[in-house]
């Protein structure tokens, strides 16, 4: 699977609750990708004018591909996840939780870059709670294999991801077994158009 078709369905997969932008610059890098949500929650009392309190709820998605990821690339990325916590988390009042998703897509990985993005953390809780938290779940993903490198917090959006890859894996078996099929009539009238001839002939 190549950067556009990957792209592409999870673009499909986050469409309905997010914003959607492609080839989007923030902080200094183009990103193959960008998604956000925003949403607000609030408890009311007798009816809905009758506000308690509310709670807002942010995420975002930041996706980068690479040819090649090495250590280099792993920790230039880290550093940007943590720069973009500066600019999009603002604890305010109402603030619940705010995800920060950084997805690296690679056609290649060096080994000493592995560890890098398993040990990464980086959240924070504002006034103990109060005023919510945010997590940064990091994220890569092998196009030719197929395999995913995660840290903790990444656990979750992980098995989304690997959803998404049985699709497509079901949609290529599903590839082959047409092409089987359309194969096998193909020479099942190849033959058919043999044995007339022969017959016509045979006359």
């Amino acid at each position: 699977m190549n950067k556009i078709q990957y792209i592409s369905l999870l673009a499909k997969k986050f469409e309905r609750h997010f914003e959607i932008e492609y080839n989007k610059e923030i902080l200094g890098l183009e990103l193959d990708m960008f998604a956000k949500h925003y949403s607000l929650n609030g408890r009311t009392f007798l009816t809905k004018k009758d506000i308690i309190d509310s709670f807002e709820n942010y995420e975002y998605v930041f996706v980068k591909y690479y040819s090649c990821l090495d250590e280099y690339i792993a920790e230039n990325f880290i550093n940007f996840l943590k720069e973009t916590s500066k600019e999009f988390v603002k604890p305010t009042k109402n603030h619940m939780s705010t995800y920060l998703n950084g997805i690296i897509l690679f056609d290649e990985v060096k080994s000493n870059s592995i560890d890098k993005l398993i040990k990464f953390k980086h959240s924070k809780t504002f006034l103990f709670g109060i005023r919510g938290w945010f997590d940064t779940r990091l994220l890569a993903v092998n196009l030719n294999g197929q395999d995913i490198i995660c840290n903790r917090e990444g656990k979750g959006l992980k098995r989304c991801i690997k959803l998404h890859l049985k699709i497509k894996k079901e949609g290529f078996y599903e590839f082959i077994v047409a092409h089987f099929y359309w194969h096998h009539s193909f020479l099942s009238s190849l033959c058919d158009l043999r044995c007339l001839s022969y017959k016509a002939v045979g006359n």
